[in-house]
């Protein structure tokens, strides 16, 4: 037995059929002809107004915080006719025979730390320090920092794998004592 025409029917019958109320429900609007399109540019031109801008007062951001150059603020460590730049702070530990290979040799090719590291691993190695660490807000660990002393490669601080500035730790300044 065939229960979809029979379905159809009853709807018929009773008036509900689906599509019946569509057209009551749906919302019809004009739409805008090429004359109100140009009739609102031409109203939103005429009410458009040039940004105020104010001058700042005082030294000017942009020359008062300008960096050095990248070769002050920078340590080249240079060895068989290859050289790399790192960060100044980021050589953590060099041993008195490899002091030679810091500065800028005459007649040496510019290579990324990545490319030095991997022609120089055996006279460089690297420390893994932490974001914090690098800040100066937390010390590295003991042990770490008394295996330089026993090292006989040179140390440089990275982060992530690349060579990173370690500042000097932050001491908290001590509370005073006003009561006597």
């Amino acid at each position: 037995m065939k229960t979809y025409p029979l379905l159809a029917i009853a709807l018929l019958a009773t008036g509900t059929a689906p599509c019946q109320d569509a057209p009551r429900r749906m919302k019809m609007r004009d739409v805008a002809t090429h004359e109100d399109i140009v009739a609102i540019t031409k109203k939103a031109a005429i009410e458009k107004t040039e940004p105020v801008f104010k001058p700042i007062e005082g030294e000017d951001p942009s020359t008062a915080n300008r960096p050095g150059d990248l070769i002050s603020r920078s340590d080249i460590l240079c060895f068989n006719g290859i050289a790399t730049l790192v960060p100044k702070r980021a050589v953590l530990h060099i041993p008195k025979p490899l002091a030679g290979r810091i500065g800028m040799q005459d007649g040496v090719k510019l290579v990324s730390w990545q490319d030095f590291l991997l022609a120089n691993r055996g006279w460089i190695t690297t420390s893994n320090v932490s974001r914090v660490q690098a800040e100066g807000n937390e010390p590295m660990s003991q042990a770490t920092v008394e295996s330089f002393a026993k090292e006989s490669r040179l140390v440089v601080a990275v982060y992530h794998g690349c060579p990173i500035s370690v500042l000097p730790l932050k001491v908290p300044e001590a509370p005073t004592s006003a009561a006597k």
